[in-house]
């Protein structure tokens, strides 16, 4: 399965490369480059400390004649950590038909250095390096105003070791078929300025797929958006719940980090459920820069360190943003944010929700 997942990435890689070929051949060189950006990645936190990369990202239209459907996106993603943890991605977002079919694919395969906080009468943070490579296909058809129904499919293969006294290594591969439902009333997909978008996903990781464990993963997030009295600055709000079945293997446990609840980097939270709420107030400045503050409440539960179960977990930072697509309000970013006893720094493609 590596090997298709590398043939993928490379067939992604081709299909972007000719686009922006088609690109080349249709346009003007300067209409060009504001749709073709290579965004450099610069980052921090405590587990993979500092990270760097590249990403180049291209948005287009697939059909020139379709004047309803938002831009697509494809692009690529190259990341190498100080902590010798690497990864190579492969994406793209794809508006087709009027907006009536919405198709996400990616693909990608790394090494993550981290670490967990392990259960027990003596809680303490275990190190452990996954080896993994993935796959994940989504299909969404607009069926009434405003309203989607699609279904996933999600490939996933972990080489875990575990530094425990006596190393533990194991090899998990997942197979998840899912359904998701989405009520989208944003007014645009890339940078909501008012509207809201409610997405309900089931997830199923079931023996006859090939897992050796029976387990599934129900996700319900909500955001909504408001225009606020300067006109061009705007007020979002998230709620996300998320709540995991049956025997949930270590690499699908939900972890408080990055969208739900930033501030959180060291691995410390994870376990079968997770619910978090947060608010941030989006700041334009005139042009395309802009700063971003948040703040945010959550908790786990189902974990295996019984006095992290159902603690209250808060968030609050702050952040920069700069508009590399200005046609469609396409930001890129980065977040600071402090947590319980952690912290984090992220680089941001689009906004936190």
């Amino acid at each position: 399965m590596k090997g298709a997942i590398i043939l993928l990435l490379l067939l992604l890689s081709f299909n972007l490369s000719y686009a922006q070929e088609k690109e080349r051949e249709k346009e003007e060189q300067k209409k060009k480059s504001k749709n073709i950006k290579v965004v450099p990645y610069i980052s921090y936190n405590r587990t993979y400390e500092f990270m760097f990369g590249a990403v180049p990202m291209l948005m287009y239209k697939v059909n020139k004649k379709d004047t309803i459907s938002p831009e697509s996106i494809s692009g690529l993603m190259g990341i190498y950590t100080t902590n010798k943890t690497w990864f190579a991605i492969a994406f793209s977002k794809l508006y087709l038909m009027e907006d009536h079919w919405r198709i996400t694919i990616g693909a990608g395969l790394g090494t993550a250095n981290s670490q967990f906080l392990s259960g027990g009468t003596s809680s303490n943070f275990i190190d452990y390096q996954t080896g993994a490579d993935f796959f994940k296909l989504e299909v969404q058809r607009k069926i009434g105003e405003d309203l989607y129904f699609g279904a996933n499919y999600m490939y996933t293969k972990f080489n875990n070791e575990f530094a425990f006294e006596t190393p533990v290594n194991e090899e998990v591969t997942l197979n998840g078929l899912g359904l998701v439902f989405l009520r989208d009333k944003r007014d645009n997909v890339y940078y909501p300025t008012k509207g809201s978008e409610l997405n309900l996903d089931y997830t199923g990781y079931l023996s006859f797929m090939g897992n050796d464990d029976e387990s599934s993963k129900i996700e319900l997030q909500y955001n909504h958006f408001f225009k606020a009295k300067r006109g061009k600055d705007v007020i979002a709000i998230r709620g996300y719940g998320g709540f995991g079945l049956g025997n949930v293997p270590f690499n699908n446990l939900l972890v408080v980090e990055g969208t739900d609840l930033r501030g959180y980097s060291m691995g410390e939270y994870r376990g079968k459920q997770l619910v978090a709420l947060q608010g941030e107030y989006r700041y334009n400045f005139k042009g395309n820069m802009g700063l971003v503050g948040f703040a945010g409440l959550g908790s786990v539960y189902g974990s295996e360190v019984e006095t992290n179960s159902g603690k209250i977990l808060p968030s609050v930072g702050m952040g920069y943003r700069y508009t590399v697509f200005p046609k469609n309000k396409m930001n890129i970013g980065i977040d600071v944010a402090a947590g319980r006893d952690d912290w984090g720094v992220y680089f941001r493609i689009g906004e936190a929700f």
